[in-house]
């Protein structure tokens, strides 16, 4: 084999390796991004209720979110899943809902995503506030035109399920 041949094949995967890694870096910021903006829409205070409109911006338009625990599945469309948990506030006079991401791991190729987000949320209701821990896997998908966008997002939670291991909590 001619060592020109060889020196354009190493040069040829060392490029290829490096544009890959830089996709990676700058589609991991992209994620990072979206996911911020899910805490932080899902989150209000004083009994705001959740930012609906910055929720349909991230989402893709037939996003579901799901809840697993111990005793059953449950599957909706975000707009069903967003309308039940309003009313479920409104009726449990729900006045604070805070989750914030703990932890984060994030695997993307191509245009596809998954992200394990640990996370904690608190919940106050007229003078009591709790606190619950879980984990939301969120897939993504990457559209041509809108970049990064939630399409699915399912959870369980310790109401359920035993406290958090370390390795999901540790940054």
């Amino acid at each position: 084999m001619n060592i020109k041949y060889i020196t354009l094949l190493i040069c040829t995967f060392l490029i290829s390796a490096t544009a890959f890694s830089q996709y990676q870096d700058q589609d991991k910021k992209a994620i990072d991004k979206v996911i911020s903006k899910l805490y932080r829409a899902i989150s209000f205070d004083k009994g705001e209720g959740q930012d609906r409109e910055a929720l349909k911006q991230i989402h893709y338009r037939e996003a579901m979110v799901g809840m697993v625990d111990t005793t059953k599945i449950r599957m909706f469309t975000e707009d069903e899943f967003r309308e039940t948990n309003q009313k479920a506030f409104k009726n449990a006079k729900i006045t604070l809902f805070q989750e914030r991401e703990i932890n984060a791991i994030t695997h993307v190729y191509g245009g596809v995503a998954m992200r394990f987000s640990s996370y904690e949320y608190r919940v106050k209701r007229e003078d009591k506030e709790r606190s619950v821990r879980g984990v939301n896997t969120i897939q993504l998908i990457k559209d041509p035109k809108q970049g990064w966008l939630i399409y699915s997002v399912i959870f369980s939670d310790t109401n359920s399920y035993p406290d958090l291991p370390d390795i999901y909590t540790k940054q």
